[in-house]
């Protein structure tokens, strides 16, 4: 009989004197009554993911007395034939092909050939509960009807049809792998991600070499979480990205055919790259007055933006979506910035000609925020607790959204306008006669979208100062009338708020703001990397 209660979440003391716990933090009341230190509680991922040696040791004890025991070999996939390859579009659209259509070439499937085997067991293997955890966290958490996370919504299906140490399959386990591991302060799951991302990088290698024809989208979305797969890297290790895996996907993205760019596959995946164009630190505007560093000196140099962009939108009713169009002129902007700045001729006709440019950018990033419905917009928080102002806050400035990525969408509005409007400014003062109130006003602009990132950092990270695994105390946030901070909210933050403010973080100390404002992203960002420090020291 399989046991199907619920596990003990209660602190070790009362499950070794086998009583209810009440689970009051940071020690329950059974310990505080009866004078013992309370050792605290497990974590829910703990529960989740505990070590399953003990389980498999309590089956075997118990077959070992069992003697009608009958033991049916089963066949492994290994020994039956080869499954024919299932691309993306075919794990999409196979189950609604018309009656009329040919069946395709080929061995069969594996996954409509292989027997049906009642498991002997109600344990997933690692690999399905590390990927489930994954996907459940971050993929499925709730959020906003307007949210589209682009090619990450359709990595569970892909994935499902995915053959085993396939590029794409491999790469899921090394994303998934490496964020559990975050979570979870294991080091044997960080170890287990360094190895498939090497196998990854070596199949998508080999799969380049070959016919791409048929499984180019394959290749991609591989090429893809390899790229998302190296940025967390970066930010454990404390680094800027080389982004040598983005480039690897632009250069894909141009070699495919008209034919191959029509699907929405084809086009969800293409966002994703110019996503992550866009999203590339913005050009280092530190140097006095128009005098700009080009970012071909620093370790994110712009990179060619793939040709036939702007994409066609996938859903124009998706927010995130809209904002992506219109900032899918930033990337050839900012290419084109890069290149005018690096040869510091500075003609008046090129100058007025980029100035256009940035203008015109700008006013569609503006007029994308009159298009938001109510709810969307930020609310000044009303109750702020005071481990949340200890844990980092600016200028007493904490805005309060509906949920994660809606807080994380606007942060990637601001951080697309910083940029525009530190190019209207240079071109401004390059340009003789410029009125100085005009020159101001970008200053203002740039200052005002800055504090506005910093005033997230509080919603988005609370009172958390470290890893999930590692603290005991509850984490607390901020709330404002009509914003209450959901269950959903505290769950999905605590794993990847961190995340998903770390990249605004550098992006706003490329900035030239006050002395006050970098020393406090410093803090922050080492607050960032204290939540996952994969077992360091703080």
């Amino acid at each position: 009989m399989v046991y199907g209660g619920k596990p003990s979440t209660g602190c070790q003391n009362c499950r070794k004197r086998r009583i209810k716990c009440d689970e009051t933090r940071p020690h329950c009341k059974a310990c505080i009554r009866t004078g013992r230190s309370c050792p605290g509680y497990p974590h829910p991922l703990d529960v989740v993911l505990r070590d399953q040696v003990a389980f498999h040791r309590k089956k075997r004890d118990t077959s070992s007395h069992s003697t009608s025991a009958v033991s049916t070999p089963v066949e492994t996939a290994s020994t039956q034939s080869s499954p024919a390859v299932i691309t993306l579009n075919d794990a999409f659209f196979s189950d609604g092909c018309s009656n009329n259509a040919s069946p395709p070439s080929g061995p069969p499937l594996l996954l409509h050939t292989q027997e049906a085997v009642v498991p002997r067991g109600l344990f997933l293997s690692t690999d399905d509960t590390v990927t489930s955890m994954f996907f459940n966290s971050f993929i499925y958490s709730p959020r906003d009807p307007l949210i589209l996370q682009g090619f990450m919504d359709i990595l569970p299906d892909v994935f499902f049809y995915a053959q085993p140490e396939s590029p794409l399959y491999l790469g899921t386990l090394a994303v998934s792998f490496f964020s559990v591991s975050a979570w979870t302060g294991n080091r044997v799951f960080l170890q287990s991600a360094e190895q498939l991302f090497v196998k990854a990088l070596a199949k998508t290698r080999k799969a380049l070499q070959g016919d791409i024809s048929r499984n180019v989208d394959d290749i991609l979305m591989a090429i893809l979480l390899l790229s998302t797969y190296e940025e967390f890297c970066a930010m454990k290790e404390g680094r800027y990205p080389t982004r040598t895996h983005l480039r690897g996907a632009v250069a894909l993205v141009n070699s495919k055919s008209p034919a191959q760019r029509s699907s929405i596959i084809s086009l969800t995946l293409e966002s994703a790259v110019q996503v992550q164009l866009v999203c590339l630190f913005p050009i280092d505007f530190t140097q006095l007055t128009c005098q700009v560093k080009s970012s071909k000196g620093l370790p994110y140099p712009t990179m060619p933006a793939p040709s036939g962009w702007p994409l066609s939108p996938v859903a124009p009713q998706s927010a995130t979506l809209q904002l992506g169009m219109a900032t899918s002129e930033l990337a050839s902007l900012r290419q084109a910035w890069d290149q005018f700045n690096y040869e510091g001729a500075y003609p008046m006709k090129e100058t007025q000609e980029l100035l256009g440019r940035a203008l015109r950018l700008d006013a569609t990033l503006e007029a994308w925020t009159y298009a938001l419905p109510t709810h969307w917009k930020p609310v000044p928080a009303t109750s702020i607790p005071q481990s949340v102002r200890q844990a980092g806050m600016y200028k007493n400035r904490c805005d309060c959204y509906t949920d994660l990525w809606v807080a994380g969408t606007w942060n990637f509005y601001r951080d697309s306008r910083i940029v525009v409007q530190n190019i209207i400014r240079c071109c401004l003062e390059l340009l003789p006669g410029s009125p100085p109130e005009r020159i101001q006003a970008t200053k203002d602009m740039t200052y005002k979208l800055a504090l506005d990132i910093c005033g997230s950092v509080p919603y988005i990270l609370g009172s958390q100062t470290m890893s999930v695994h590692v603290g005991q105390q509850k984490i607390e946030y901020p709330e404002a009338d009509g914003r209450r901070g959901t269950a959903a909210h505290h769950q999905t933050a605590a794993l990847i708020g961190g995340w998903t403010v770390s990249c605004h973080l550098s992006n706003l100390q490329l900035f030239c703001g006050s002395e006050e404002m970098i020393a406090w992203l410093g803090e922050q960002k080492e607050r960032v990397l204290r939540i996952y420090t994969f077992g360091r020291e703080a």
